[in-house]
């Protein structure tokens, strides 16, 4: 990933959140530069690991009641991956694997962004990182995208259409 420059200008969207969600990781300090560095959230407070538990915290999603995502480090993590699946949709839009669900429980995480130009402001900085992404999907009342984090875990960016 391309780190930004301090040149450059920090852009950060305002997400809108959910109360919490917990999820493992194998890496969280990796994870806690992706969501802060790639997304613009907060990480809060590490807590050490404890009774079997690994280290974890929870990632804030913008200005919101929501914790955010709950990191348990658990470096045997198995977590299914999609980068490949998502390159076939970006390249081919109307691919079978839009219908395909991941094994196991989670499928994606769906964060709310309040406008077009933060979306897409978003997939630009994405883009410019390298990150395997969808094109922008018309869903009706909204528009969206999926994209994967360093753990392989796809989230999708969601706005209101104008």
């Amino acid at each position: 990933m391309n780190e930004p420059t301090t040149n450059e200008k920090e852009w950060c969207p305002h997400w809108q959140g959910f109360h919490h969600l917990a999820l493992v990781t194998p890496d969280l300090d990796g994870t806690i530069r992706f969501y802060e560095k790639m997304l613009g959230m907060r990480a809060g407070t590490i807590y050490p690991a404890a009774k079997g538990r690994g280290r974890h915290c929870f990632v804030k999603p913008g200005e919101t009641e929501s914790w955010g995502i709950h990191f348990f480090e658990y470096p045997e993590a198995e977590i299914f991956q999609s980068d490949e699946a998502l390159r076939r949709l970006a390249a081919n839009p109307q691919s079978p694997d839009l219908f395909r669900f991941l094994p196991g429980a989670l499928q994606h995480i769906a964060f709310s962004l309040p406008s077009e130009e933060e979306g897409l402001a978003l997939r630009n900085k994405l883009h410019q990182a390298g990150i395997a992404m969808t094109g922008v999907y018309d869903q009706g009342r909204i528009r969206n995208f999926i994209f994967t984090d360093n753990n392989g875990i796809q989230v999708e960016a969601a706005w209101p259409k104008e």
